[in-house]
């Protein structure tokens, strides 16, 4: 009987060691994926990214000159030079993230798998749920799930923190490449707006 047990435990514990296995190749297999993925993507807007990105310097070159050969005006135009330059500064800055962050993809897959490892949380995650689950009536129960899901908030946010600080994966987080395409979208208004300043710059210069 006693062998019969012992067999049928390490039966389960080669199925259970086969299915973890398994669950890592296939975690492996989709990092991998998202990694390629990710590269290919920057590839494909690394040059409407920097076109973007220099598109507002060449007029703001163009209003420093103008600038300083004005006699009336000067902070004006170096303020409006400088607030336009830096949209296409900054964009630049992020684009260079961007490249570096796939270059080599294996580095950012390696980052990815280590921001996906997350057993522990989903263990936290499962505590938290049932703390809501199981709270009863009353304030004691209002309390229980309380704390269930302020547990579950603050697991939300240390996992955001922990994507966050791998410096290859941060620049992929949904609330930064939102600001990075609402970057870009500034900078090219900047450089129009900056444009019609320096045709305007120009004729004061000529005037004075």
């Amino acid at each position: 009987m006693t062998t019969t047990n012992e067999s049928r435990f390490e039966r389960w514990r080669r199925t259970a060691v086969a299915a973890a296995a398994s669950a890592g190749e296939a975690r492996a297999t989709v990092v991998r994926e998202l990694a390629a993925a990710l590269a290919v993507l920057v590839r494909r807007v690394r040059i409407p990214l920097l076109v973007a990105g220099v598109l507002p310097l060449p007029p703001a070159l163009l209003l420093v000159l103008e600038g300083l050969a004005a006699d009336s005006g000067r902070p004006f135009f170096l303020a409006v030079a400088a607030a336009g330059a830096a949209l296409g500064l900054l964009l630049l800055w992020r684009r260079r993230r961007l490249v570096r962050a796939v270059d080599p993809v294996d580095e950012l897959a390696a980052e990815l798998a280590e921001a996906y490892d997350v057993a522990g949380a989903w263990a936290r995650a499962n505590d938290a749920l049932e703390q809501v689950r199981s709270a009863g009536p009353g304030l004691r129960g209002a309390g229980r799930a309380a704390r269930g899901v302020w547990a579950g908030v603050q697991l939300t946010k240390d996992l955001f923190d922990r994507f966050s600080d791998l410096p290859r994966v941060a620049p992929f987080l949904p609330v930064s490449l939102q600001f990075t395409g609402y970057l870009c979208l500034a900078s090219v208004v900047a450089a129009g707006v900056l444009g019609g300043f320096a045709v305007a710059g120009l004729g004061v210069v000529l005037l004075t």
